[in-house]
């Protein structure tokens, strides 16, 4: 950890800083979270119930799409509240430079929670953000190829058809298959699309629209031993899946940290290699960029942004790690498996558009019921049961660790009921 002398000035604003957040109506993260959140005892459902009241979500509704917006606990809602209401008070050049001191803070430590150097880290809005950075940054030309899983996200998908429209490079989409056995059914795809003028295969890690799991570090490998590049689109892993960039081999990883990772919204994350930094011009260049030697100077630069959001990102990154990452990835595991085998169980019609086995899917579980139109499903699960989910490539639900067995059991009663 690098210690800097501040000026008499700037510890003067850290400290108002400090008393501006004194007042928060919840105890400090240190005396809450190390307490409740220990994790010697996850395996009693009792500390899943806890956790749960630990979110201002109200008892009558269950939230139940983590794969688009997540609840965050109080403790980083209200952090984020109180950040907000200290900067309208003071919206000076000299207050604010507290909020860049705080979001080097965050990418520092986001780039340890994700296995990243802090050079290649950078903040950006969303993940469609982060995604679009790297597709109107690289300078590919006619002659290139790109291939793309056909169940990407639009931000890594038809963003990359209208780049290939105006600059002239073709894209080659994939299939898998829709019940794969093993990880090899879902790699040999990819492998088989590839020709010499391939430079980038571009996928989601999890996929939005059948819960499935790309084996994102067999591929990353196949394809940096042919010299081509990768963008994982990671909004579906990132807070769900013990991620490690340099592990997983990748060249590009997207991701927010309003998903899975349950932090303050608007805020994406952008993760570049330093061997290819040097290929991606920025897309946005605001006010105070210059050239620099970081993704987040280089490539994140917007001009005015909410920086009360992402200067909590360090209290989110530790509410994960008290819990334990391992953990909390387990806990999601739990949940889906519970929720398939009972609504195998309860709903024997119902068919399942995500893989049964946990090693080929996430968090994300998708399901058909006979004769019901998913929209109308959602809709009767939201406004007659209060429960979340979503109409995307089925009935989605996506349970997260501020879901209980209990909530799994109302939901597959709710289906049953609607069947």
């Amino acid at each position: 950890m690098i210690t800097m002398k501040l000026s008499p000035r700037r510890k003067f604003l850290e400290q108002v800083l400090a008393a501006s957040l004194a007042g928060l109506a919840v105890p400090s993260l240190a005396s809450q979270v190390d307490q409740l959140y220990s994790p010697t005892n996850v395996g009693d459902e009792q500390y899943w119930e806890d956790l749960k009241k630990q979110f201002v979500v109200p008892d009558n509704l269950v939230m139940m799409n983590a794969a688009n917006l997540c609840p965050s606990p109080k403790i980083i809602h209200e952090l984020v509240i109180e950040l907000t209401k200290s900067l309208n008070k003071d919206v000076s050049f000299q207050y604010r430079a507290l909020f860049a001191a705080l979001r080097k803070k965050s990418i520092a430590q986001l780039s340890q929670f994700v296995g990243a150097d802090e050079n290649e880290i950078g903040i950006t809005r969303n993940t469609s953000e982060s995604n679009c950075t790297i597709v109107h940054g690289l300078d590919l030309k006619p002659g290139d190829e790109v291939i793309l899983w056909e169940q990407n996200h639009p931000s890594n998908g038809e963003v990359w058809l209208s780049q290939a429209k105006r600059v002239g490079f073709s894209i080659k989409k994939v299939t898998v298959p829709t019940n794969p056995s093993s990880t090899k059914d879902l790699l040999q795809p990819f492998i088989d699309a590839v020709t010499p003028s391939t430079k980038l295969i571009g996928f989601s890690h999890v996929s939005n629209l059948s819960g499935i799991a790309l084996p994102a570090k067999d591929i990353c490998k196949m394809a940096r031993a042919r010299g081509i590049m990768t963008l994982v689109d990671g909004a579906q892993s990132l807070g769900s899946m013990n991620v490690d960039l340099h592990d997983l081999g990748c060249t590009f990883y997207t991701a927010s940290t309003h998903k899975w990772l349950m932090g303050p919204f608007e805020n994406g994350v952008l993760y570049v290699s330093k061997d290819y930094f040097s290929r991606i011009w920025p897309a946005v260049i605001g006010g105070g960029w210059k050239q620099a030697t970081t993704v987040d100077a280089q490539l994140c630069v917007l001009g005015q942004r909410n920086e009360p959001s992402p200067a909590a990102l360090p209290e989110t990154l530790a509410f994960h790690h008290t819990i334990g990452r391992r953990n909390i990835e387990n806990r999601i595991v739990q949940l889906s498996t519970y929720l398939k085998d009972q609504i195998k169980s309860k709903i024997p019609q119902a068919t399942f558009v995500t893989p049964l086995a946990p090693e080929l899917s996430g968090g994300i579980v998708i399901v058909n019921l006979p004769g019901k139109e998913i929209h109308d499903v959602t809709d009767q699960l939201y406004h007659k049961y209060g429960i979340a989910t979503a109409p995307s490539g089925g009935i989605r639900l996506s349970p997260h660790v501020y879901n209980t067995l209990h909530d799994i059991d109302y939901t597959v009663k709710a289906l049953g009921k609607i069947v």
